[in-house]
């Protein structure tokens, strides 16, 4: 894997991913890394009212126990990206093991994203560096 560079984790802002889910529903061939936004984005459904919001401002209380969507869908982009260019290869082998052991496509990537969480959250937190070899390791140990 690539050393961690934070500015390559920046999610588009919310209007960008509006203009996704928009064209998405519109029937535009999308392509890349918005193609692989609008799929994960059309897979959330709950949150269908989000991606048709253009409140873009819209707050989200980490104190609460409230979600935010658009947090969340970068890490499921972030995860999407590691399994589609193998980087790190451990991501597409575990992805791999666990649809095999029957969890669905969203499911193997909220599992990989949870440990990706575990080891990025100190990255931004404390400023540390991110331990590769700790998240490949957790990877391999993910049922």
């Amino acid at each position: 894997m690539q050393k961690l560079n934070l500015s390559s984790l920046s999610s588009p802002n919310r209007e960008k991913l509006f203009n996704i889910w928009q064209a998405y529903k519109s029937g535009v061939q999308l392509e890349g890394e918005e193609k692989t936004i609008a799929e994960l984005m059309a897979l959330h459904e709950d949150w269908y009212h989000y991606w048709d919001s253009t409140d873009f401002d819209r707050k989200f209380d980490p104190e609460t126990d409230q979600v935010n969507p658009f947090l969340h869908l970068s890490f499921d982009t972030i995860i999407m990206n590691q399994i589609n260019n193998k980087d790190p290869e451990q991501a597409r082998f575990t992805y791999n093991k666990l649809t095999a052991r029957g969890d669905t496509h969203l499911e193997a990537v909220h599992k990989i994203s949870a440990v990706f969480v575990q080891e990025f959250f100190p990255v931004m937190k404390e400023e540390k560096e991110f331990n590769e070899k700790r998240y490949v390791r957790r990877l391999k140990d993910l049922k």
